[in-house]
């Protein structure tokens, strides 16, 4: 053996060290951290993952279908074509491309008030699957078009998407979401 071989070979034959244990803060401050590293990183990722992201109820399903939102770049949906500017307060259509856009996944509310996942093998989406297991009938094969059946059209004011993009664009605006919304305003 020479060269890389002879590398793996060296390296699998090194006695193994003893590492000292690390110590972990508790994940919630109720009970004991796992010991292992993995552990502290999932903690952190979840931490992370509640500081970015929002859950929003879905309007018009009383609490029991939720939106989980990341910061997006409002100025971005806000460009249409031809440098034109695109008003989510004027057509709701510009906040429905914004919602799906922002839409990490959809979840079910159980009774005892957690959130699962809707479906088992991927994150639920504003798409084909989610209308098929719905029964919606979306008028195109759009994200914009799925949640506009979701939640349903209307004019100005009345389309829940429009109300719901503004429950999403308080969070984005308000609070701690505003250092959120500032980073991601570089965002592809």
């Amino acid at each position: 053996m020479s060269g890389i071989g002879d590398a793996i070979h060296e390296a699998v034959d090194q006695p193994t060290q003893a590492m000292p244990a690390v110590e972990l803060p508790a994940a919630n401050g109720d009970a004991p951290a796992d010991s292992s590293v993995l552990a502290a990183v999932r903690v952190r990722a979840a931490q992370l993952a509640q500081e970015s992201t929002v859950e929003l109820d879905i309007p018009g399903y009383g609490g029991v279908l939720v939106g989980r939102y990341k910061a997006i770049s409002i100025a971005r949906v806000y460009g249409g074509p031809g440098g034109q500017l695109r008003n989510p307060l004027s057509d709701w259509g510009v906040a429905a491309d914004a919602l799906a856009r922002a839409l990490v996944g959809l979840y079910g509310r159980n009774e005892a008030g957690a959130l699962e996942p809707l479906f088992t093998d991927q994150d639920a989406r504003f798409d084909d699957d989610l209308a098929a297991a719905l029964h919606l009938q979306p008028t195109e094969r759009t994200a914009r078009a799925v949640l506009v059946a979701l939640c349903g059209g209307g004019a100005l004011g009345e389309s829940r998407a429009w109300q719901h993009f503004l429950m999403y664009q308080t969070w984005l605006t308000e609070g701690e979401a505003q250092e959120v919304a500032a980073e991601a305003v570089g965002e592809p």
